[in-house]
């Protein structure tokens, strides 16, 4: 422990007198992450700690600019055929893996002088085949199912050989689709879709990215520094030919969870950009000394539990979502009414999605209907009066109360509905366990890909806390990721969502966010769609 301690010591010590020196010295920017993201292979990874740093290490056939635009990552260029089905990339002849000392433990004698780096079509091959290769269990595959035969890969029906995927020579590449996919070369900048050196990941012996020594990186900063001291470290890779130049010379990333530690090193000014809580962002408001980011990329709303027993009836599920104004809610909140379940922060192709389907669309409201059809459901039950118990933490508990104050006033004595204040750590035992009736919770995405918010409410989806289990919803959605191209897919997912609207499953009543800051003496720097990950290519003090 002694030893741990006194290396994190010296760690700060030096980036601090590094950072202080002025002059010619380096430019190094330092941020928090909340834990260590333990495996850096871009075909698996699935923390937010590995994708934020998989964005910066490593580099595929494109990448996103700061306003979310397609530009040139290895590929220097690329052609679509007329029908949309065939992607032809030039890979730039210049691009490199980086070499490093510590892989004479993996290489053979004499490495330095023979191992090939050159980044090659190839290695975008392999790259593409793992991530479909089922024995691979890469969490995002399902995201390049429009490559020809690419489902039937990953289902294990035909052999990864098969896969829609063609080297023509080092610098051609050629990707062959199944249907016509306008989302796909976006798709293409996400981890799942980095190229793998075949031969270095061969000689790892299955311990790729799990060590500084198994971490072969062709983007624009490579990892220098992976210690059990809780702090990694990436150098800029000089040998980086990339569309932007590379303007820091280091990055240290140190694991902290502890949310007053890091305000305080944020004041401090030790940190140069930081992920935050909407309690830190309060409690930071009064520093001028900070460039504020958000992006929307939750709502809040309320879950109805479809394994309740009485919310187990869509009809009476429809009933009180025919009784709650949502905009009126969010009004008292004050905060932006949601435009349906799917976060203002996905997108499709270059284009926000709520700038293709502007809302989805609620269940009518009318408290006549609902009365009525309230009144039929408890004859069939054959019950005069029912109890609706609303959960949410102390700081919701008036917002619900208005809520239900509505609901009975249209209900009368029929709904007998009461505000149950929990903990968060309460909240999250009854979500875990499907134990509550309403409550007033959130969803999120650390993704900006449409479908990755409708997978949500899937009967096997590990999100769904909904208790909610409809094969014809989950057919919708296997479309829109597996089946459905062009405008059909966007038809699918402006379908699926109005299906939950439809089924009352959850209620959208405002917009959520995530939130970063950057200190004002740092430009450059920019954030992924949903705060998946900040690029740091750019970034530099001023």
């Amino acid at each position: 422990m002694l030893k741990k301690i006194l290396a994190l010591f010296l760690a700060v010590v030096s980036v601090i007198s590094l950072c202080a020196c002025g002059g010619d010295s380096e430019d190094i920017l330092i941020l928090p992450i909340e834990s260590d993201p333990m495996c850096l292979d871009p075909q698996v990874a699935d923390s937010k700690e590995a994708k934020l740093m998989i964005a910066n290490c490593f580099e595929g056939l494109v990448r996103l600019d700061k306003d979310y635009k397609i530009v040139p990552g290895v590929a220097e260029s690329w052609e679509i055929s007329p029908d949309g089905l065939t992607y032809t990339f030039k890979l730039r002849s210049d691009t490199h893996w980086k070499l490093l000392n510590s892989f004479e433990d993996v290489l053979p004698e004499g490495y330095k002088k023979s191992y090939r780096t050159q980044v090659i079509a190839a290695d975008f091959v392999f790259g593409l085949r793992r991530a479909l290769d089922p024995s691979t269990q890469a969490a995002e595959a399902e995201k390049l199912f429009s490559i020809k035969n690419a489902s039937a890969v990953n289902s294990g029906k035909q052999p990864v050989s098969s896969l829609g995927v063609e080297a023509r020579d080092d610098t051609t590449l050629v990707i062959t689709l199944s249907r016509v996919d306008d989302d796909f070369l976006r798709l293409l900048t996400l981890p799942v879709a980095m190229p793998c050196h075949e031969d270095f990941f061969k000689a790892t012996h299955a311990e790729y990215c799990l060590d500084l020594k198994y971490t072969f990186c062709n983007g624009p900063f490579y990892l220098s520094r992976w210690a059990e001291d809780n702090t990694l470290s990436m150098y800029k890779n000089d040998e980086y030919k990339g569309n932007a130049k590379v303007k820091p010379d280091e990055i240290y990333y140190y694991v902290n969870s502890d949310e007053a530690s890091v305000v305080k090193k944020i004041r401090q000014r030790t940190y140069d950009c930081a992920f935050i809580s909407e309690d830190a962002k309060a409690e930071l408001s009064d520093n001028d000394k900070l460039t504020n980011f958000s992006t929307e990329n939750m709502i809040y709303g309320l879950c109805l539990n479809c394994s309740d027993e009485i919310l187990s009836n869509e009809t009476m599920r429809r009933v009180l979502a025919m009784i709650t104004d949502l905009d009126e809610l969010a009004a008292s909140a004050g905060k932006t009414a949601a435009s349906g379940i799917i976060p203002n922060c996905t997108r499709y192709g270059e284009k926000a999605y709520r700038d293709i389907i502007e809302c989805a669309v609620a269940p009518a409201r009318s408290e006549t209907l609902a009365f009525n059809l309230w009144k039929k459901e408890l004859a069939k039950l054959n019950i005069s009066t029912v109890e609706i118990v609303v959960t949410c933490t102390e700081e919701d508990a008036g917002l619900m109360q208005l809520m239900i104050q509505n609901w009975q006033r249209v209900l009368s004595t029929m709904i007998l509905a009461k505000v149950e204040v929990k903990t968060p750590d309460q909240i999250s035992t009854m979500i875990y366990n499907t134990s509550y009736q309403v409550l007033f919770h959130k969803i999120s995405t650390d993704s900006s890909t449409v479908s990755d918010s409708l997978k949500i409410f899937t009967s096997d989806s590990d999100s769904n806390i909904f208790g909610f289990s409809d094969k014809e919803y989950d057919k919708i959605v296997d479309s829109v990721i597996s089946t459905y191209s062009g405008d059909e897919k966007i038809k699918g997912c402006e379908k699926a969502e109005n299906y939950i609207m439809a089924k009352s499953v959850f209620l959208p009543v405002y917009n959520g966010s995530s939130y970063a800051v950057v200190n004002k003496g740092v430009e450059g720097l920019y954030f992924s769609p949903a705060f998946e990950s900040v690029c740091m290519i750019s970034g530099g003090h001023v």
